[in-house]
């Protein structure tokens, strides 16, 4: 795979057999952002070494005395036809791809401290920022979406602005701001737009272009690091304000924000797909309000998308995933390769930071000296001089969780409470949050905690309207959604034909996991793929027990009976969580996760 991501430097299909329009040009920095990922996680010497030897041959190899480092052999190749709004058919990737070589340096000599990537990556920043200067081009008039994806450089901008002080940096990072909050609106003014009224679906000409999921939430995540580096307030306000939109409009049933890979008003259709992409960028964007806010539901977000829709996009072995999550059918949209390559794909390029990302949101320690909690899932952290360990088996077991704390002097804890617990034992006592936290002491040394969460399953009753009812709309690109639907349902799947959905049904949760019926927990392909829906006939679930195993429930990781009532009435089902219920790439089996 590494290897392929080189050879891009040197074929230049993104410009020649791309049509100026491909983007291997990312591929070479997601690898080796995973990398930086593993040398910072595992502090592995070997892997330290092995990784620099291959990142200063290939920096040898393929930057430019002036800087310029991209598979484009055509630097000025920034733009295809940038000044009209309506464009579709021609992309461009130039700024794009660069940004993920430009970040993967950056975080290469985070790792590592080695100078040599550290200088290769100011020499890619001092070459784009001249360029643009003297094209007299400002980047929203570049790459696709309005700038957008070229837009999204500001993260790894930033990031250099603060390893390195040079005030140029900034100022390009402004420049960028400036265009995103820009006057006359456009397509590519996303801050600006985060405070409107309407639906983000309602923003665009043709929303099933403009209103691109995973570049909008780079440039997001981007904004919220410029925040951090000024303190602009509208930066961070925007972002809290499409923050918003989201969770109202976009939080898809998998756990994800978005519908396919665009904002189209998620929350209606009863068909979910999502990116793997943009799960990834969901994440990232909720870790950078949590640490940044010290709110709490954005910890729950991070945990509802990661034990879902991630894990539902990842293949049980972990050498590639989906590009789409479905809520329901035979199996995800496994990723094929893309643009040109044989062995790469955007999605799975970036699924292994996710791991490290999700890893390092465990615990923090917070401005005031304080420890926090954030995640329960069974690991061994360090923040600081505190040594974290959760232990459990959460969220798959009862409830029962146990957290060690290790400090060289007394020090506040702070335990999240996920927004989902009706109620939370600590040591046998109910307590009582507030703003999502509870507070406890901890003395030198080792302390430990017992919690107890209320691991009861719970109801979501989605509803919107009938699929098959909406009209067409110009936001749907002159397509009906079901149309959409059916289209992405069935492309490289045809084993989905008939099985999209027109109504959503009632979503089970247990804990911060989502249910689901399917052929590895041990449910009939009928009852699973079933149209109906319990949200309109008073079904409640509850209870919910443990299965004993056999072989028709050997592939659920923990398979569960689920009851649920009515009066008199039971009804019993098998499930599991929905990731392991879903993550294998065959077309026989068959899941769901709407009741």
């Amino acid at each position: 795979m590494y290897e392929e991501a080189v050879n891009a430097f040197r074929t230049h299909w993104d410009e020649t057999d791309g049509h100026g329009a491909g983007w291997q040009n990312e591929y070479w920095g997601k690898t080796m952002l995973c990398f930086a990922g593993a040398v910072a996680y595992t502090r592995d010497p070997a892997l330290r070494a092995w990784t620099l030897d291959r990142v200063h041959a290939f920096v040898k190899e393929f930057q430019k005395p002036n800087g310029y480092l991209s598979t484009y052999a055509t630097e000025d190749l920034l733009h295809i036809n940038p000044d009209n709004p309506n464009a579709e058919a021609r992309w461009g990737f130039n700024i794009w791809g660069r940004k993920y070589t430009l970040w993967a340096l950056i975080e290469l000599h985070r790792a590592t401290g080695d100078k040599f990537c550290l200088d290769a990556a100011v020499k890619m920043a001092d070459h784009l920022i001249a360029q643009l200067k003297r094209l007299n081009m400002p980047i929203a008039k570049t790459g696709s979406w309005w700038g957008i994806s070229s837009g999204s450089i500001l993260r790894p901008m930033v990031e250099l602005y603060h390893l390195t002080g040079r005030t140029a940096y900034l100022d390009f990072c402004r420049d960028i701001v400036r265009g995103l909050d820009a006057e006359p609106s456009n397509p590519g003014t996303i801050l600006r737009d985060a405070f409107r009224k309407e639906k983000i679906v309602d923003w665009y000409p043709k929303a099933t272009y403009w209103a691109k999921a995973y570049e909008i939430q780079s440039c997001l995540e981007g904004l919220v690091a410029y925040y951090r580096a000024t303190g602009e307030r509208r930066a961070l306000d925007g972002v809290i304000a499409y923050h918003r939109h989201l969770v109202d409009e976009e939080l898809n049933p998998m756990g994800g924000a978005g519908y396919f890979d665009h904002f189209l008003n998620a929350r209606a259709h009863a068909n979910g797909m999502t990116e793997l992409c943009d799960v990834v960028h969901w994440i990232r964007l909720n870790r950078e309000l949590l640490l940044l806010t010290g709110e709490a539901k954005y910890a729950d977000y991070i945990e509802e998308a990661f034990l879902n829709a991630f894990l539902a996009g990842v293949s049980r072995d972990g050498r590639w995933g989906a590009h789409i999550i479905r809520s329901h059918g035979t199996r995800h949209l496994f990723a094929p390769a893309q643009t040109g390559m044989k062995l790469h794909q955007c999605c799975p390029d970036n699924m292994m930071r996710t791991y490290f990302d999700y890893a390092a949101t465990q615990a923090a320690r917070t401005a005031d000296g304080a420890v926090a909690v954030m995640l329960y899932t069974d690991g061994r952290c360090t923040v600081g001089d505190a040594a974290v360990e959760v232990a459990g088996g959460y969220p798959w077991s009862d409830g029962s969780v146990s957290v060690t704390v290790d400090t060289p002097a007394p020090t506040t804890v702070r335990f999240r409470v996920p927004a989902w617990c009706a109620s939370l034992s600590v040591a046998g006592v109910k307590t009582t949050p507030r703003d999502g936290w509870v507070a406890a002491k901890a003395g030198k040394g080792r302390t430990a905690w017992e919690f107890g969460f209320d691991m009861r399953p719970r109801l979501e009753r989605w509803t919107g309207p009938e699929e098959e009812e909406l009209p067409p709309s110009p936001q749907m690109h002159s397509h009906e959604i079901p149309k959409y639907t059916v289209h992405f349902m069935e492309w490289y799947t045809p084993d989905m034909a008939g099985l999209s959905r027109t109504r959503s049904g009632v979503r089970v949760l247990r804990g911060p996991l989502v249910l689901a019926k399917g052929r590895l927990a041990g449910t009939s392909r009928a009852e699973t793929l079933c149209a109906t829906t319990l949200r309109d006939e008073g079904w409640s679930a509850a209870r919910i027990a443990p299965a004993a195993r056999t072989a028709e429930n050997a592939g659920a990781f923990h398979p569960w009976i689920l009851t649920f009532t009515r009066g008199a009435e039971e009804k019993s089902v098998p499930v599991g969580d929905f990731a392991s219920v879903s993550n294998i790439d065959d077309p026989s089996n068959w899941f769901s996760l709407w009741f």
